[in-house]
């Protein structure tokens, strides 16, 4: 087996909070190496979906620091929407999935970061309960990977576990998880007809106000976007005659800073453990499958989609939940509703919580639903994270980041959103880097320690912390 030279820091995973742990911790001092099994950075990030709750729906910016830094290049070369509130979610912020891929590669390349791209993290080097490393899968073969720190963003969880870690998987009661699902995009939509189609048919339209209580027109379409659930009706008649077999109610649509170019989130896969190889083959196949139905549907019988084409599509499908790590706390609904601090934050989220139901008949938030839809709860006060949340409770060596932290299915639900993915990475990357340079453990920190560094790469820890 091959040995590679030591890094302070090893990231694994390249994805949405993988990419900015990754920029975090080269930046607090650490010679950081970046493992992804892609050729790409940004994960789900650079799906071309929007990014809800970078502010609470009070209007209280939640995401700072890298992720808002990245956000802000983006609108400078007029390739992202500035942030906007938004009555159902909080707030939504758009950016072309390309131009993120690149300029967060940019940020990457600027940090210092090292690259070893199209490698699986397979294991782990442990010494006694502190891992010590990682093995590799590449075209070299197997190869180790020596470290003083890892950050778990594999988004599964899957070095902790390996490590011996202990977590949930799924929900807590009986082990479900969140239906899989394959965005994609497509182009030549013309997007004033469909809302002129939408003004006429108001019941195939769930489209919040904005804040003034008017509704958008086609004119603040060339300004900014709009996220939406629509056409229940053409899709009750379309499943009806079996000439749409996806499980879902309605059509999740995004506006964004392309002209004719719309994201689309209508397929799903129930049953699907994310840690379990067949089942994610199975997904991947299946979502595929139900992207064209999905795409066919649009064209025969959605007004403006009618010289659609499909665009692109997610390099794969979007696993919303499998491991939760159990750290030293484990972050509640309650926790997340309320807006609650904590004395060892280290991140915010204003994700709302969006639960998609996990089969038919199943009971969402105290409510019965069906199989095909979405329980959204926006966030009145963005919550935040502790420190606590991102070090596993009986591993030592190792920062969690993204949607494996350790958290309740129903506050994972807004845990996993992309803005609160990157406030997690930001906080885990400088972690890890603080704890390999001083040469201990993670949870040997001091907060206050990793709070001063994180505040002065402008993360917002609390509320009213809004950096200059």
């Amino acid at each position: 087996m091959r040995t590679r030279a030591e890094a302070d820091v090893v990231v694994c995973g390249g994805g949405t909070a993988g990419a900015v742990a990754a920029i975090a911790s080269a930046r607090t001092g650490a010679r950081t190496l970046l493992v992804d099994q892609y050729g790409r950075v940004g994960g789900m990030a650079s799906a071309g979906m929007s990014f809800l709750g970078v502010s609470d729906a009070g209007g209280r910016r939640a995401l700072g620091g890298i992720g808002a830094e990245l956000f802000e290049r983006l609108e400078a070369i007029g390739a992202a929407f500035a942030d906007r509130p938004d009555r159902q979610v909080g707030s939504v912020t758009v950016a072309d999935p390309l131009a993120l891929q690149h300029v967060l590669l940019t940020m990457l390349v600027e940090a210092g970061v090292q690259f070893l791209l199209h490698a699986f993290c397979a294991d782990v080097l442990m010494e006694g309960r502190r891992v010590r490393g990682i093995v590799v899968a590449d075209k070299a073969g197997i190869e180790l990977v020596r470290a003083r720190a890892i950050v778990d963003a594999t988004g599964d969880g899957d070095i902790a576990a390996r490590a011996g870690a202990r977590f949930v998987l799924g929900r807590d009661r009986d082990g479900v998880m969140q239906p899989a699902t394959r965005i994609f995009r497509m182009a030549g939509v013309d997007v004033e007809a469909m809302f002129a189609y939408l003004r006429e048919h108001p019941e195939e339209m769930d489209v919040p106000e904005r804040w003034d209580g008017s509704g958008y027109t086609a004119e603040d379409l060339r300004h900014t976007s709009v996220v939406m659930d629509a056409f229940p009706g053409l899709v009750a008649q379309a499943r009806a005659t079996g000439e749409l077999t996806v499980p879902r109610d309605r059509i999740g649509i995004e506006t964004g800073p392309v002209p004719g170019v719309v994201t689309i989130n209508a397929t799903r896969v129930h049953g699907v453990d994310g840690t379990d190889p067949e089942a994610v083959s199975r997904a991947e196949i299946e979502t595929q499958r139900q992207m064209f139905e999905v795409s066919q549907f649009l064209r025969r019988r959605v007004p403006g989609f009618e010289r659609a084409w499909l665009l692109d599509a997610a390099y794969q499908i979007g696993i919303r939940e499998t491991r939760h790590i159990l750290g030293e706390y484990v972050l509640t609904l309650d926790d997340v509703l309320a807006g609650r601090d904590f004395p060892d934050t280290v991140a915010r989220g204003a994700y709302p919580v969006d639960l998609h139901d996990v089969h038919a008949g199943a009971e969402v938030l105290g409510r019965a639903v069906g199989g095909g839809g979405v329980t959204l709860r926006r966030i009145e006060r963005a919550y935040g994270i502790p420190f606590r949340c991102l070090v596993p409770a009986d591993v030592d060596g190792v920062a969690v980041a993204g949607r494996a932290i350790s958290a309740t299915h129903e506050a994972a639900g807004s845990v996993r959103g992309q803005a609160v993915c990157m406030a997690t990475g930001h906080a885990a990357g400088t972690i890890a880097a603080l704890s390999a340079k001083r040469d201990i453990v993670p949870r040997s920190l001091s907060v206050a320690s990793i709070q001063q560094v994180l505040a002065a790469q402008r993360a917002i820890l609390f509320a009213g912390s809004v950096p200059p």
